[in-house]
């Protein structure tokens, strides 16, 4: 109860400062809760016991974004090949940019795995990361503050390239910077929308399938 309270009440703090991304609901109810905890002296692993049914809900609330996606199918399909090849090239790009930054520090190799997923939404990443070795807590954090860093420079980025075309803009959103990505899409446009909820979707999916598959092969 006090998490759902939280959120309504960081969402409210969201609205209040007209959708400044440095507001977002995810990263004022983090900071919340986090000083609840400290104050009342939860310890993270009983506060992820209290709110294993609200961890659960994130799987439904990923596949109900497929209703959006429904209403503007036609468009898509109309996206095609090219629509496809922007998510790949963008969800190979963004990860492995991230991990030759962290190879110029002396971080570890579990450390350097976590960030692989930071693209996709939170419960696959999760995932994906502890079956190649990763930490999934990190990679759980990085995912978040990928959503938030490409949205607050996504408004930047689409203004310096001239891009707005609301197709371009969900493309990018929703495979650099998942569920944020796609939360903020649907502000833009119910177009832009549909298209980050693809672009979270296919990214998720393969990168899901195809990372944990090419370390089996090549360890």
């Amino acid at each position: 109860m006090i998490t759902i309270v939280v959120y309504l009440l960081a969402v409210s703090i969201f609205k209040r400062f007209a959708y400044n991304i440095l507001f977002h609901p995810i990263l004022v109810g983090a900071i919340l809760i986090g000083g609840i905890s400290v104050v009342s002296q939860t310890s993270v692993l009983d506060y992820q016991l209290y709110v294993t049914p609200i961890s659960w809900m994130l799987g439904p609330v990923t596949v109900a974004l497929a209703i959006p996606l429904y209403k503007q199918i036609r468009l898509i399909f109309a996206a095609g090949l090219k629509g496809m090849m922007v998510i790949v090239i963008g969800g190979c790009v963004a990860p492995l940019i991230a991990v030759g930054w962290l190879s110029l520090f002396d971080f570890s190799e579990p450390v350097r795995l976590s960030v692989l997923t930071k693209s996709i939404t939170t419960p696959l990443a999760m995932d994906t990361t502890n079956m190649i070795g990763g930490l999934p807590e990190l990679a759980a954090a990085v995912v978040v503050i990928t959503g938030i860093l490409g949205v607050m420079f996504s408004q930047f980025i689409f203004k310096l390239t001239l891009c707005h075309d609301p197709r371009a803009q969900g493309l990018a959103l929703g495979t650099v910077s998942h569920a944020i990505g796609t939360a903020r899409a649907h502000q833009i446009d119910a177009k832009a929308g549909a298209f980050s909820t693809m672009a979270l979707c296919v990214n998720g999916i393969l990168t899901a399938i195809i990372l944990p598959f090419v370390f089996m092969i090549f360890g």
